[in-house]
């Protein structure tokens, strides 16, 4: 369970790349008097988006945990960041579905 000291510092437990896991985040937001919708919410970001950042990237999102737990989002994800400081940019899968409409139609011209 996450555990804040007297001196600031947080105690969690990690996931194997480094980051806090989500429930320890989720923990500290309860912790310091919050939820993650509320944060969302005062934000002016979609209700969803602090529950997104806790397990994937969401830039807006991790700004506003991270502010409100009075940390840099590097502190809570590092993986999500390089050594230098700059953000490692979400890459998502390449779709390898065939277009739309190969194989969809059984004549090619109209009768």
């Amino acid at each position: 369970m996450a555990l804040r000291h007297s001196d600031g510092r947080w105690t969690v437990s990690r996931t194997p790349e480094g980051d806090w896991h989500p429930e320890e985040v989720k923990a500290a937001v309860r912790i310091a008097g919050s939820t993650l919708d509320e944060l969302s919410r005062r934000a002016g970001l979609p209700t969803f988006a602090c529950r997104t950042a806790i397990r994937r990237a969401h830039f807006d999102g991790e700004m506003a945990v991270a502010e409100f737990l009075s940390l840099s989002p590097r502190q809570i994800w590092p993986s999500r960041w390089r050594a230098d400081g700059s953000r490692i940019p979400a890459v998502r899968p390449k779709d390898n579905r065939p277009p739309a409409d190969s194989g969809h139609r059984q004549n090619s011209e109209a009768a």
